[in-house]
């Protein structure tokens, strides 16, 4: 009887922990992460504790690093056939590259509805702390390793200096986010008949500019 409890308050625990990371998630995505309060998530949370946010999270930081950790590995789950795929030389490396980074979001928004909030939120990231790849130590906020996904850009830009290339994967990523978020944006406020409110079609045009960006041969050192 006496295990019971302390499982029931992990389990309470968990609840009030998932509401948050919930009703953030919907929040930021629907507005921004600078708009929105801590205490206006808890409230959308319904929690009636003002403390539980920071009990929880510690702070806004951590909240996001919530965010990220519920939903990055389900996508890297749905990256596995991409890049085996890949390996198989399914694709050129460019378009390979790019179906393994784009299409994995795109399989989980569809899969999942708060996917596409998930995407405005890192999109959101990128801008405000101004990184396509890990955020700055200070931060505290980090995404996951990739290094599968990193092998594949390595082999797109193979010819391409080192230092180069880690300007175009972070152009590359910041890009991915923001014109997916967009794509969805537009697809939902677009007249059926738009050119852009095709969403399938929009993100083959994605995938076609981020080939060539990978493709494109060296412009500096």
């Amino acid at each position: 009887m006496n295990e019971a409890v302390p499982n029931r308050r992990q389990q309470n625990s968990a609840r009030t922990r998932d509401k948050l990371i919930s009703a953030a998630l919907e929040l930021y995505g629907n507005s921004s992460i600078d708009a929105v309060s801590l205490r206006e998530i808890s409230v959308a949370a319904g929690q009636k504790n003002p403390n539980a946010l920071q009990y929880h999270f510690k702070d806004r930081d951590g909240l996001l690093q919530a965010i990220i950790d519920r939903h990055s590995s389900p996508i890297a789950e749905r990256r596995q056939s991409y890049i085996q795929l890949a390996r198989c030389g399914e694709w050129p490396a460019g378009e390979a590259a790019a179906r393994c980074l784009v299409m994995p979001i795109i399989d989980y928004v569809e899969a999942e509805p708060s996917g596409i909030n998930f995407v405005k939120v890192v999109s959101q990231i990128a801008a405000i702390y101004q990184n396509g790849g890990n955020v700055d130590d200070e931060v505290g906020i980090r995404f996951p390793e990739a290094k599968l996904l990193a092998d594949v850009f390595e082999i797109a830009l193979s010819t391409i200096p080192p230092r180069e290339a880690q300007r175009r994967i972070y152009l590359i990523v910041t890009i991915t986010f923001h014109t997916i978020a967009d794509i969805y944006r537009a697809g939902a406020q677009q007249p059926p008949a738009s050119p852009i409110a095709n969403r399938k079609l929009m993100v083959e045009q994605l995938v076609c500019l981020l080939d060539s960006f990978f493709s494109a041969p060296s412009r500096g050192s």
